[in-house]
């Protein structure tokens, strides 16, 4: 029996135990799906948008408990310090007594209670008649929100991941060139420590090597930012240590890959479209529901309890204690505020006409912003292929210049011209790699929001 309770236990605490461990990422071989998922997880502002989703179901739960009787209980104890008396004809309690005689009661005593069950309940109140409705159409708009700032959320994240590859790609780039230019910087010192070459040839080779180390360090610091940024937008602590180990296992060629071969344009109407649509509902049912207010209201309150009263406090002293019940049925009919109802329902009617020119606005500025994003796309693709093709010719270029230098068939000053072309040529090609993964992303999240 002491073995299987151990046993239990030792059960208990390890589910305990994993359910407890948050969820971690690898970040020395992160691709761009498990950045995505790890942020839909983590990032606080998407977080925050579910918590306020979740506010608007509690709220909607609590309108509905709302439309239920209202049960409660009241009691009271009374200390009557001066007790009111009132005149009455002598003749209610003496009918001997002449008529003009006046004799003085008091209508209560020293001490008294009361204690009893209450219920009120709403059989048709205007103001509160259309909440329900009201606040089904605010969570409907709370999980568009939700769902406009998970697609949010994927943009960001996938264009942080894309700009972190990007300067990753042209720090490595511009690494391989300074160290390229040291050496040959060390090369032609030495060559002019011996007189072989003038003091114009060192000097020149020394600023190209500083003009390669400025670049270096400037695509450092992009590098830098590029993932304090990609952090941030995972939801992770951006320290030094995550800085490290930050490796990203997708380059420009595999997120080209990936996201050419996925579907962007989607038969389902736009999120924001469809939030637009539900705001014009909402202002509809508001509407409807101002008008009501014309209307009277009708209440149901009863009271079952029992009243005490006694010279001393003697609470247990059941003959003191007299029955006490009602059942009430109340009608309310607005008159003068039917004025101010007929403004609110005007401004309200107001409000939907807004909402509607809202809706067409989104509905044009969506195809206008749809059909200048599927042109950009297209031209951002053909830059892209011809700037790649531009970066095999170049790379080719060098290899050849590389080796006519060998063989002493073309001068050093002739291929720096070549490996300043191919840094142009580098430039170029990473600049119309962001335009295209960009211009996808955008249009994605365009289609979807």
């Amino acid at each position: 029996m002491k073995k299987t309770y151990i046993l239990s236990l030792a059960w208990i605490v390890s589910v305990l135990s994993v359910l407890g461990q948050e969820k971690k990422i690898n970040l020395n071989a992160l691709t761009l799906e498990e950045a995505v998922k790890y942020s839909l997880d983590h990032s606080p502002t998407f977080i925050a948008q579910q918590l306020k989703e979740q506010q608007a179901g509690y709220k909607l739960s609590q309108v509905k408990l709302d439309y239920l009787p209202d049960i409660y209980v009241t009691s009271d104890l009374r200390r009557n310090i001066i007790i009111p008396s009132t005149p009455i004809p002598a003749s209610m309690i003496n009918p001997s007594a002449p008529e003009d005689e006046l004799m003085y009661m008091r209508f209560n005593t020293p001490w008294s209670s009361g204690a009893g069950l209450n219920v009120t309940f709403d059989i048709f109140n205007p103001e509160t008649a259309g909440l329900k409705s009201e606040q089904e159409k605010q969570l409907k708009i709370s999980q568009l929100d939700s769902r406009i700032a998970e697609n949010e959320l994927r943009a960001t994240v996938s264009q942080a991941y894309i700009d972190c590859a990007i300067a990753q790609t042209q720090l490595d780039a511009i690494t391989a060139d300074t160290v390229y230019y040291a050496a040959l910087s060390r090369e032609i010192e030495d060559l002019y420590r011996r007189e072989k070459v003038s003091l114009v040839d060192k000097n020149n080779a020394e600023m190209n090597y500083n003009a390669s180390l400025a670049r270096f360090h400037q695509a450092k610091n992009i590098q830098h930012n590029s993932r304090i940024n990609l952090l941030m937008y995972l939801g992770v602590e951006p320290d030094k240590d995550k800085l490290d180990q930050l490796r990203l296992s997708d380059d420009i060629q595999s997120l080209y890959s990936k996201m050419m071969s996925g579907k962007v344009l989607s038969g389902e109407n736009p999120l924001s479209q469809r939030r637009q649509a539900e705001l014009v509902s909402l202002s509809e049912i508001k509407t409807k529901n101002a008008l009501w207010k014309y209307a009277p209201s009708l209440s149901l309150s009863g009271y079952y309890g029992a009243n005490y009263f006694g010279k001393e406090l003697k609470l247990g002293n059941t003959n003191r204690w007299f029955g006490n019940s009602f059942v009430a049925l109340s009608l309310r009919i607005p008159i003068s505020r039917s004025l101010s109802t007929a403004k609110e329902v005007s401004r309200l009617r107001i409000q939907e006409q807004l909402e509607r020119e809202n809706l067409r606005d989104v509905k044009n500025n969506r195809l206008g912003e749809l059909s200048r994003e599927l042109a950009r796309l297209e031209t951002c693709k053909n830059t892209y292929r011809l700037k790649q093709s531009n970066m095999k010719l170049i790379t080719q270029n060098i290899v050849a210049k590389q080796a006519q230098l060998q063989k002493g068939y073309t001068l050093e000053s002739e291929f720096l011209s070549e490996k300043l072309r191919e840094q142009n040529a580098l430039q170029e090609y990473l600049q119309a790699a962001y335009d295209l993964l960009s211009a996808y992303i955008n249009l994605e999240k365009l289609t979807k929001n």
